[in-house]
Order: structure tokens, then sequence, then C-alpha cells
């Protein structure tokens, strides 16, 4: 035992001691032994070092991720499955990026920065995937999809010193129009399960004054999605057209989501319909989704707006819809006549839109 090795060298065992708990008086002659890390060593020695097993220190602590940072590692693996390779530019901007991206130049500046090229910290992710996008068609890289969670720096609404500083989200797609970016927004719905989701047209800096919406979830806008504005492809010689989408991850992840629940997969055959609808262009296309499925209710599981179309047969100021419409029920198969009551509900409930006509 340990007192009998601590005895053998003089140390003397108190008799109050007991299995937990060792109580030594040390010899007078052992100057050297101070403290109980002292008395173990003097044991270990004794007993022989070879002797002790080797373990792995062990914490009643136990490491975890919180849902913040699951979250975000589940958009990082739906970015990186959709082919989206990730980057991670500099924080910094020179004198005119923000300028050639359609941004005001409110971004702050560094009192002692390294190079005049790196001097001021982005209020944006946008002019970083733009650059990337200009250097890899230089090198005939081809079609590229980015995207990076990184943080911009807001000038300071308070705190002179204490820039705003946002973790964001920005995705990007060269030779790739706005519906490419809708879809990337669409996957990150269902993979965070975000409420109630909307797109709100609107001009945001940089991107192209009609193909661009505000991203806004559960009532709040938190981002923007659509295509980067030719102009400012051009200001960084980009050739073609680029998707964009940027969202303020932070506050994405800091509101609702996740609360999606399951549903189980019907065994029963579904039915499709196409349903093509004249819209004047005040009119959103996403109103007149929001309509059929009001009207299609819960057997109508999909919709998809297959084709836009412009040109004879269609008057002006007004555009073609074409939708695809799913239904199918959990517990049974459905037949032509329920197929029809619901064809009509959804026809009605779209109409109901002044100046929308079924083709």
């Amino acid at each position: 035992t340990m007192g009998n090795h601590l005895s053998s060298i003089g140390f003397q065992v108190d008799d109050d001691s007991d299995a937990e708990n060792l109580s030594v008086t040390v010899p007078t002659w052992r100057w050297d032994t101070e403290t109980e890390t002292d008395v173990a060593e003097e044991v270990g020695r004794m007993f022989g070092f070879e002797n002790i097993v080797r373990t792995t220190p062990r914490s009643e602590i136990i490491g975890h991720l919180t849902d913040y940072q699951k979250a975000r590692r589940a958009v990082r693996a739906a970015l990186v499955g959709a082919g989206c390779d990730e980057i991670q530019p500099m924080p910094f901007l020179g004198p005119g990026d923000l300028s050639a991206a359609g941004m005001p130049e409110d971004g702050v500046t560094l009192a002692n920065p390294l190079v005049q090229e790196e001097s001021i910290l982005r209020t944006s992710l946008m002019p970083g995937h733009l650059k990337a996008i200009a250097y890899n068609q230089s090198h005939r890289s081809g079609p590229v999809r980015f995207f990076e969670i990184g943080h911009i720096f807001l000038p300071p609404a308070e705190d002179p010193l204490r820039p705003d500083e946002r973790e964001y989200l920005a995705v990007c797609a060269s030779d790739s129009e706005a519906p490419i970016a809708v879809e990337l927004l669409g996957l990150l719905d269902g993979t965070l399960a975000l409420p109630n989701v909307q797109l709100r047209p609107s001009t945001p800096n940089g991107m192209h004054p009609t193909r661009s919406a505000d991203v806004v979830i559960a009532g709040k806008v938190r981002g923007h999605v659509g295509e980067v504005d030719p102009a400012v492809c051009k200001a960084f010689n980009i050739d073609g057209r680029v998707a964009w989408l940027e969202l303020d991850l932070e506050a994405v992840l800091n509101g609702p989501y996740g609360n999606r629940k399951y549903s189980p997969v019907s065994k029963y055959p579904s039915s499709d319909i196409d349903l093509a609808f004249e819209v004047p262009d005040s009119i959103p296309a996403s109103n007149i989704a929001g309509a059929l499925r009001k009207g299609g209710g819960k057997q109508l599981i999909n919709i998809e707006l297959f084709d836009t179309y412009r040109g004879n047969g269609v008057a002006d100021g007004s555009r073609s819809l074409a939708f695809r419409l799913r239904f199918q029920a959990t517990d049974r198969t459905m037949v032509d006549d329920e197929v029809g009551e619901l064809r009509a509900a959804c026809i009605a409930a779209a109409q109901k839109q002044k100046g929308v006509t079924l083709r």
C-alpha cells in the first residue's frame, strides 16, 4: 500500500488515515518535501513509475456544439452538396471597391493598414466574391459556384470605435441567372426549415434593378437574392450574369427555425395538372403560387412554376405563368372528381387577384 511505501523511507502515516485520505508527517531531514505532490512522487518512486498504468484524464464537462454551430455546419454541408466551393476572401477592401459594387463608401477605414488595397473593412461580402469570379474567368476556369460564411463590419451606430460586426452568408454563381440563387435559397429553406420565407421585389445596392428581391423570413428582411447589376459585373471585368444570394446568417440562426414537422410519404399515387394564367406584371408569381396553395389545401403537395411566356396572345404589360400542381392524399387514391374540384378551387383562388385570368 501507499502507507507501507512511505513508512519504509521514514514518513509517518498518521492514525486518522483511511482508504480515501492519507495523512502523512514528513521527516525533518526531508526538507525537499513541501507539498502533497512531493509525497505522491515518493510513492511513485517506491512503487515504480513503470508499474503505473497510463490513463487519460477525464473531465466531468463534456464539450458539444451549440445549436447555432450545428445549424451553421448544416448550411455548409448543404451548399457543398449542391456543388458550391467555399472561399475565404480577406475581410479588407481597397478604396473604390465598394463604389464599384454599387454600394456607399462608408466602410470603416483602418488606421494602420499593411497595404492601401486592404485598408477598409468590408460592409458586404459581394466585392470579394466578384473579385474571385473575375480571377477565375481570367484563368479560364469556367463557371463557378462559391459560398462564404464570414463577417461584415457595418459603420458603428453608437460607439465610434466599435463597428457593428455580423456573420453573413453569401452564395454566388457565375454565368447563372436569378432562379439559380432562388433555388439555393430553397435548399437552405429545406435544410433549416425556415418559417414563412417570402420574396419581396426590391433593388438592393449592387443588384439588378428588375431581377432582385428581399428575402423576408418570419416577417423580417434577412437578406437579398437575385442577380448582380450588369454595371457592377462590368466594373469587375466579369462576363455574363452572376446569380447572388446574401443572408444575415447570424439573425437567421438566432431567430425561429427548425420547427417543421415530419410528414409521412404517401403510398398512394399522385395526380398532376398544369394551369396557365395571364398575370399582370405588377403581380409577383409568388402571389399566384400562394393563392394556388391556399385553394389546393392539404392535398396540394407541390407547386412548380415551369414556364414564363410573353408574346402573341398575351396582353402588353402581362405575362403567362404556367404552374404544375401535384395532388396526393395520404389515406386513399384520389379520383378524377376530387382532382377536378381542387382544380376549380385553385383557379378560383388565383383569379381573385385583379387582372389574373386562366389561359
